[in-house]
C-alpha cells in the first residue's frame, strides 16, 4: 500500500498541486464545498424522512435535495482524490483517515441500498435516514481529526 501511495505522490499532478499557490487552495475549497452540499442536502433530507421536518412534502423534499447531494458527493470525492494524492502515504498510515473512508463508504452504500425511498416501508425508510444522519457526521469528524494526528 506505500509503494502505490508514494507512487502517487510522485505523480507530476501530485507535483503540480503541492507547488501550486492557488490551484491546491481551490482544490481543498472544493473538497469542502462538496462536503458543504452533500452534507447539508442529506440532513434535512434525514429530517424529513423521520418527520422532525414537516414540509415540503417527502417527494418533493427527496427530488430537490438528493441531485444536490449527488452532486456533493462526486465533487467532495473528485477533489478529496487530489488533496489525497499529494501526501499519499500519510493518508495511508493515518487510522482517522480509514475511518472517514469507511463511514463514507458505509453511508454511501446505505443511500444506495435505499435509493427507492419513496417506495420503502416507513421502517425502512427511518433506519436509512437514521444510519445517514449517523454516518455522515461521524465521517466529518474523523475527516477533521486527520489534520490533528
Amino acid at each position: 500500500m506505500n509503494e502505490i501511495a508514494a507512487s502517487l505522490e510522485a505523480t507530476e499532478l501530485a507535483h503540480f498541486l503541492k507547488a501550486s499557490r492557488w490551484v491546491y487552495p481551490l482544490v481543498n475549497a472544493g473538497h469542502i464545498l462538496g462536503i458543504a452540499l452533500l452534507v447539508g442536502a442529506v440532513v434535512p433530507m434525514d429530517l424529513r424522512i423521520l418527520a422532525i421536518i414537516r414540509r415540503p412534502a417527502l417527494p418533493e423534499t427527496i427530488a430537490l435535495l438528493r441531485p444536490v447531494a449527488v452532486a456533493g458527493l462526486v465533487l467532495a470525492a473528485t477533489c478529496g482524490g487530489l488533496l489525497f494524492i499529494t501526501q499519499a502515504t500519510d493518508y495511508v498510515g493515518n487510522d482517522w483517515f480509514w475511518a472517514k473512508i469507511t463511514l463514507v463508504a458505509l453511508a454511501t452504500a446505505n443511500a444506495l441500498v435505499h435509493r427507492p425511498l419513496l417506495r420503502l416501508s416507513e421502517f425502512r425508510r427511518v433506519t436509512a435516514a437514521t444510519i445517514s444522519l449517523t454516518f455522515w457526521p461521524a465521517a466529518l469528524i474523523c475527516g477533521r481529526m486527520i489534520g490533528y494526528s
